[in-house]
């Protein structure tokens, strides 16, 4: 009978052990060389801001609606759009029949599908037009803005009504913002019982 050699069991042992090692053993994370104060900040002469917000002025070079659009993102804000506690911000709400769904006239219930059309004026959302090229009007994501709440009294879906992911607002240069809502699946009831038929 062959016996084996010490040395020879002893590699083969410790190179199948050292590849098991390193499957269960975390590696140690490179860190980051940490920067100065000095090394963080830009000086004045790298960059030019524009007097109205915290954006680089591109100047000529940039591309328009970005410069708008990353000047909507920094000076929107996420609650109501007011400067003082106290002053009011009208909202205006149209609203519109898109399709009856369906007509239940035993119940007097309809269901319909209906949009809303609601615009209201943003006073942080004001630009001048000559410095971006001339635009009036810019469509923006829905997300980026302050909306209003909606409750709804005969809704099939919910009482608060979400607003789309995708969703877009359409901002005017003098800070008038619109939103078209729409709504799928209200109830409406009706007096079927006054009908000719």
């Amino acid at each position: 009978m062959l016996q084996p050699s010490w040395p020879l069991l002893f590699i083969y042992y410790s190179f199948i052990f050292s590849h098991v090692t390193i499957g269960f053993v975390a590696q140690k994370k490179v860190l980051k060389p940490v920067l100065s104060e000095t090394s963080k900040r830009q000086t004045s002469d790298d960059i030019s801001y524009d007097s109205l917000s915290l954006i680089p002025n591109q100047g000529e070079r940039g591309d328009p609606h970005g410069r708008l659009g990353a000047w909507i993102r920094v000076n929107a804000r996420h609650h109501i759009p007011i400067k003082y506690p106290r002053t009011r911000l009208d909202v205006h709400v149209s609203a519109g029949l898109y399709q009856i769904v369906d007509l239940d006239q035993r119940n007097n219930l309809a269901t319909v599908s209906a949009y809303f059309d609601v615009w209201w004026f943003d006073e942080f959302l004001q630009w001048n037009t000559t410095q971006y090229s001339g635009i009036g009007r810019i469509f923006v994501p829905l997300k980026w803005i302050w909306k209003p709440e909606f409750y709804m009294y005969h809704s099939v879906i919910g009482r608060v009504p979400d607003f789309p992911n995708d969703a877009s607002a359409e901002l005017r240069f003098d800070g008038r913002v619109r939103i078209r809502v729409l709504k799928e699946g209200l109830f409406c009831v009706f007096a079927g019982r006054n009908e000719a038929f």
